[in-house]
């Protein structure tokens, strides 16, 4: 058996504001708590925990920041609602110290691709007639903005969010949502490239098409092959711009 030579390393006790915080979020989780559920005043906790303010004030505020109650100034402390996109704001930090790097960015791409093309094949299986016919008024004015690269990025974002939409399914938009922000560099760098809006129109209506026509292999294959070419487009420009070599 392996002993320890080293001197001990001192051991630090959870703060209060920590020990508060998973005992609140225990009782959200177990069900003591639901969903609009107000807590005690601020006051009443510090008698409660046998605590100063700034613990109970610290608690909160972690709780909040992690989505699972909301503080507001002159209202009381509620339980709230879980948002996914708060869920996915909290990496932010570190998603986009990743995607600063080449290699990040492959690695967001590829994210990208898989969710994309997932989502297309859904909404093939999910579009109803109102979807259909929606998703039809997104392409034409993504169409009728060709002659605007400004425009056009404007809607083809609202084409692509619409698909996610179909999904029913608001953790996998919220995701879509996050990759796309933070591939923004690659979006605005590839639609300035000449030929890009002629390919990512033709590209939209085929995915459009074969959503309407219900054809999930067509609508996933179709969406691969776009976002294949964005991709190849934004890394031959920038190259071609900055003289890199992959990475």
């Amino acid at each position: 058996m392996t002993s320890f030579t080293k001197p001990a390393v001192a051991l630090k006790r959870d703060r209060l504001s920590d020990q508060i915080a998973r005992d609140i979020e225990s009782r959200i989780l177990s069900g003591e708590l639901s969903i609009g559920d107000t807590l005690p005043s601020e006051r009443d906790l510090m008698a409660h925990y046998g605590v100063g303010r700034p613990a109970v004030r610290e608690a909160l505020l972690w709780l909040n920041k992690t989505g699972l109650l909301a503080v507001s100034n002159g209202d009381r402390t509620r339980v709230s609602e879980p948002d996914p996109k708060e869920l996915l704001d909290l990496l932010s930090g570190a998603a986009k110290m990743l995607v600063s790097r080449p290699h990040g960015v492959r690695l967001f791409q590829q994210t990208r691709t898989f969710v994309e093309a997932a989502i297309a094949r859904e909404a093939a299986n999910r579009a109803t007639e109102e979807d259909i016919a929606r998703l039809e008024e997104l392409l034409r004015a993504n169409e009728d903005a060709a002659g605007n690269v400004a425009a056009f990025a404007a809607s083809d974002d609202a084409f692509h969010y619409y698909i996610a939409s179909i999904t029913r399914n608001p953790l996998l938009d919220a995701l879509y949502h996050s990759v796309l922000e933070l591939l923004e560099e690659q979006r605005r760098m590839s639609l300035s490239h000449p030929q890009a809006l002629s390919r990512a129109m033709a590209s939209h209506r085929a995915i459009f098409e074969a959503i309407r026509d219900r054809s999930p292999d067509r609508a996933e294959a179709m969406m691969r092959e776009h976002l294949a070419t964005v991709e190849q487009t934004y890394w031959d420009m920038r190259k071609h711009d900055a003289g890199e070599e992959d990475t």
